[in-house]
């Protein structure tokens, strides 16, 4: 749904400064311990059932999307809001205002008809809201966010969430060249359930091994997510945008999904290990999804939850002629 343009957005008083120990201190308590502690922005009250969820875990300097949701005390998703975000550096005893934006509500996922053997079917929605903020430029260091929710029922509200922006990062780099990596494929398994915790898994997204796209020199996007074993509820959303555009784009890009983790480790001991394709490619989170060009250098990136409109004009970019 469409929001406050750029052009009139709210107004967000500046907000009290919180200390760089502070942060340092409470950035791993989590959501709900920071709420205490961030003060509110503006007049507006804040709402002690709502978080702030980054839907991210690393932010680097440059220009980066700022994906986030906000989950009420039972754990469901607030959808509907108009959201104002104003950015603060925090450096020392001071806050530096940096920019403010409004934050655009997309739809990560889609839905599949299921098709029992008996032939009954069912709707498959593998579908998460989330809030985006792009387009601007992060510095390094400590930020923090405050937003001014208008909620499609109730009074407005305050909210505020900190993160760290940093350097770091293992996984590949826009213009770096994919890692090559000869993962199974339908061919090598004996079904699709053997590679995929996808329910119901996509064919198409199976059919190529990352090493033999790059020797052809064709565009592909693989996406590392796990719908089985995601404790986020961002995979199987994440796994269906994917699985949705191959539809699309199939015939001009390649399409790979990949488990992070190791799935015979998952199903016959319970633990989680990440498997040979996620070391390879030096992957510490999870869901990514990476766009990659024809010739083999990483055009797109995005960590996290992505809707389809994100992903389709970096996967149209990349699209060139039919592929054989």
């Amino acid at each position: 749904m469409e929001h406050s343009s750029p052009e009139s957005p709210i107004r967000t008083p500046r907000a009290r400064p919180i200390t760089r120990r502070t942060l340092l201190g409470t950035l791993a308590l989590g959501a709900s311990a920071l709420a205490g502690l961030l003060p509110a922005c503006g007049e507006l009250p804040t709402n002690p059932r709502i978080s702030v969820l980054l839907a991210v875990n690393e932010l680097l300097p440059g220009p980066h999307r700022f994906p986030f949701t906000l989950v009420d005390g039972d754990g469901g998703l607030v959808t509907g809001a108009n959201i104002n975000v104003r950015f603060v550096r925090l450096i020392g005893e001071r806050d530096e205002f940096r920019f403010e934006a409004p934050a655009r509500e997309h739809v990560a996922g889609a839905s599949y008809d299921h098709v029992h053997a008996d032939g009954t079917v069912h709707v498959h929605d593998h579908s998460r809201s989330y809030y985006l903020v792009s387009d601007n430029q992060f510095e390094e260091g400590l930020w923090r966010a405050d937003l001014e929710v208008e909620p499609a029922f109730g009074s407005a509200y305050a909210a505020s969430t900190a993160f760290q922006v940093g350097r770091r990062t293992s996984a590949p780099r826009v213009g770096d060249a994919a890692p090559a990596f000869a993962n199974l494929t339908s061919r090598d398994a004996p079904n699709l359930e053997s590679l995929t915790t996808a329910d119901p898994p996509l064919p198409a997204l199976y059919e190529h091994s990352i090493v033999e796209t790059l020797s052809r020199a064709e565009p592909f996007v693989v996406a590392f997510s796990t719908p089985g074993y995601c404790t986020s509820a961002m995979c199987g959303p994440v796994t269906a945008v994917v699985g949705s555009l191959s539809r699309d784009f199939g015939d001009r890009v390649r399409f790979i999904h990949l488990e992070p983790f190791d799935l015979n480790v998952a199903r016959t001991e319970g633990r989680l290990v990440w498997g040979d394709a996620a070391r390879a490619w030096n992957l510490e989170t999870e869901p990514w999804v990476f766009v990659i060009d024809a010739s083999g250098r990483v055009a797109a990136r995005f960590e996290g939850l992505v809707g389809a409109v994100e992903l389709e004009p970096a996967v149209d970019a990349v699209a060139g002629p039919p592929l054989n």
